[in-house]
């Protein structure tokens, strides 16, 4: 009865996008506003492509976290509303594109001269 249970609970959580369900049974690490905000600055450096890779992807994951003005043709991105797995997910796209999200590298310090 537990598992059964289990089971309608995950698929609940993943309709409503509750809990930071993640569909894999384990929970994503809540992104910190610092987190937000590098995040929100690297779109800036995306192509369109990779923007619209980006859009595409946070509206199956989680489309609430999006803003449509169909009047202009734009798209507005709440990034305070990404649920905590998909910015996870979408972060580390937009980390793989090459727009730096702010995250330094272990080893690089700057040279004083």
């Amino acid at each position: 009865m537990a598992k059964k249970f289990e089971e309608k609970f995950e698929k609940l959580c993943a309709q409503n996008d509750v809990g930071g369900y993640t569909g894999e049974g384990g929970n994503a690490e809540e992104p910190t506003i610092e987190d937000k905000r590098l995040f929100a600055k690297s779109l800036y450096k995306l192509s369109k492509e990779e923007l619209g890779n980006v859009i595409t992807d946070l509206e199956t994951k989680c489309p609430k976290a999006l803003i449509k003005n169909s009047a202009e043709d734009e798209v507005e991105i709440n990034v305070d509303t990404i649920s905590a797995a998909a910015f996870r997910e979408v972060e580390q796209y937009v980390t793989s594109c090459g727009a730096s999200t702010g995250k330094k590298k272990k080893g690089a310090k700057r040279a004083r001269t």
